[in-house]
């Protein structure tokens, strides 16, 4: 089944609550002073089915003193009835709920007038065409006028195809995000402990979860899930959902927290964002979902702001909504970019302006720098998961890098190294460099001409292995035999070094001989003549066949000798 949420915005009495009465069979109005007054207070809930579709309706009151109550409705929608009384025409409080439901980023609605029994039809075509302009000049797209009257129940039938016509061309929220529910209340049931009731934005959400409550961070797991009164054992984005989560204590739960899963989501107070209408310096009423939370606005450039929060918020990026002035009238609206900024530099943040617009991931990788960008922190700012396969970067074990960053780096160290005459100590490269030990293990893997030897990083060119202790040792035991490469384990790192050097010889065969020692041999080669048989130089080294010709193959190749026939004639 799919689910789609909307709400009925409009001017107090309007008719918005009757309507949905008319409509479903269902009073929103449930608080005692609403019955009293005869006016919608706070929002109210109903629900209208169709074939494998259930629409779920929230009714926002129209008074201007409740404007945090309708945004609390609007908060959670897809769509808009748009209600407004045939005989009164568009009012105050329908501009106000037009800015604020385009500040929640929703640009279309259905228009119902309503109380069309009590004019006339001339009155009413004047109203609808009073309200095309409106919504024009607004910006907001309409799928179509419907005049109806509840008390007399006529254009209900019209109306229900055109709210059937309407929910097909909007976009689902998506189940596949991360699991997102807004909470706008909490009570104690006797046997079940605490519900939570509110609306599901993204993701889905099963008997068994472990959620967390933020931003207090309260963990509990989902014991059973209602919709609208019936037990069901999966919730998802765009449903009304009542969770039973008897570890949460219902007094700490306010109107606007989140239910999230576990370790996917984050939380800040500071936040950049592209804004409206809005001036720096002052301080606002954001809203994040229901909860309006006080922020101070720095400019950074064109229409973006750095923001500091009073208290820490649970939002993605993308997440829209309204911003009240501290006397509590609508301001403007913005748009999250970065939801946890790591770098609120002016000048960084200016000069990478583009790519917090377009493109997120690198942004962060920028901001990361050379600590990298976990992929977890990638997935929760965009409320999704990534698949790390699908960034251009360097994904190093649980982090994504920059390709830009890395290769700079590189250069960095190169410089360092040769500053410090090829040869520097582990500890001391890293705490210049600000270097992990997975990230130098990655940068030295395209480096062949570095080599770590002991606790120092060698250019196998540039550096003064001789004050090695480890190579002090190696020349010790190459001093006086050839070796084979088993007896040289311990100096595996130090042996190309030595080799590249030409402190050893590498005779083939897994076989090496000090610089010292192979001199010593062909001297002592050279005092037989100017030729020689293998018979005599065996005889005169005292060495066995297995030593011998990969020595005397290597001093051919070396271009010291050369084989004629069964004797080698030295040639320099």
């Amino acid at each position: 089944m799919r689910y789609i949420t909307l709400a009925t915005a409009g001017h107090v009495d309007h008719g918005k609550t009757s309507l949905i009465k008319a409509l479903t069979s269902i009073d929103t109005d449930r608080l005692p002073e609403e019955k009293e007054r005869g006016m919608s207070i706070d929002i109210g809930f109903a629900f209208l089915d169709f074939d494998g579709l259930r629409v779920e309706i929230i009714d926002i009151p129209g008074h201007e003193r409740f404007i945090r109550n309708a945004i609390a409705g609007l908060s959670s929608v897809q769509g808009v009835l748009l209600v407004i009384d045939a005989s009164e025409g568009p009012m105050p409080q329908t501009e106000e709920h037009i800015k604020l439901m385009k500040s929640f980023g929703i640009d279309h609605c259905l228009a119902v007038l309503t109380k069309i029994d009590k004019c006339e039809d001339l009155l009413v075509e004047i109203v609808r065409e009073d309200t095309e302009r409106l919504l024009s000049k607004e910006g907001i797209k309409c799928f179509g006028f419907y005049p109806v009257s509840s008390v007399q129940k006529s254009g209900l039938e019209e109306l229900k195809e055109g709210i059937h016509s309407y929910v097909r061309n909007i976009k689902e929220p998506d189940c596949h995000a991360f699991f997102r529910m807004n909470i706008d209340s909490a009570f104690h049931v006797k046997g079940y402990g605490t519900v939570l009731r509110g609306s599901c934005v993204a993701g889905t959400v099963r008997e068994g979860d472990t959620l967390c409550l933020e931003p207090v961070g309260l963990l509990g797991r989902v014991r059973k899930i209602q919709n609208h009164g019936r037990f069901v054992k999966e919730g998802r984005a765009g449903e009304r959902l009542a969770l039973n989560i008897p570890e949460m204590d219902a007094e700490l739960v306010e109107r606007g927290f989140w239910l999230v899963k576990k370790d996917e989501l984050g939380k800040t107070n500071v936040v950049l964002v592209s804004a409206e209408g809005l001036k720096p310096g002052k301080e606002y009423i954001f809203f994040f979902g229901m909860r309006g939370v006080l922020g101070l606005l720095r400019h950074v450039q064109e229409d973006v702001y750095l923001v500091r929060l009073s208290q820490k918020v649970v939002c993605v990026r993308g997440d829209k909504g309204p911003v009240l002035d501290t006397s509590g009238r609508h301001a403007g609206s913005f748009t999250v970019l970065d939801p946890i900024p790591k770098r609120i530099s002016k000048s960084f943040i200016r000069n990478h302006i583009n790519l917090l617009r377009d493109d997120l991931i690198s942004y962060q990788m920028l901001e990361a720098g050379i600590k990298g960008l976990k992929i977890k922190d990638i997935s929760a700012s965009l409320g999704r998961a990534v698949n790390p396969q699908h960034i251009a970067g360097v994904r190093i074990n649980d982090r994504i890098y920059s390709q830009g960053i890395l290769k700079e780096v590189q250069e960095k160290l190169t410089e360092f190294l040769e500053k410090q005459g090829g040869m520097v100590k582990l500890a001391q490269l890293k705490s210049k460099l600000r270097l992990e030990e997975d990230v130098l293990s990655y940068l030295l893997k395209e480096r062949k001409d570095l080599k770590i030897v002991e606790d120092y990083l060698l250019s196998e060119k540039k550096s003064k292995v001789e004050e090695l202790e480890s190579f002090k040792r190696l020349m010790e035991t190459v001093k006086s035999q050839i070796k084979e490469e088993r007896e040289l384990v311990d100096f595996k790192d130090l042996l190309p070094i030595a080799i590249k050097k030409g402190y050893i010889h590498s005779l083939g065969e897994f076989l090496y001989i000090g610089d010292t020692l192979f001199k010593e041999l062909v001297e002592k080669l050279r005092q037989i003549g100017e030729t020689f048989s293998v018979q005599q130089a065996k005889e005169r080294l005292g060495l066995t066949r297995k030593y011998l010709i990969p020595l005397l193959e290597y001093m051919d190749r070396k271009g010291l000798t050369v084989r004629e026939g069964n004797v080698r004639r030295f040639i320099r």
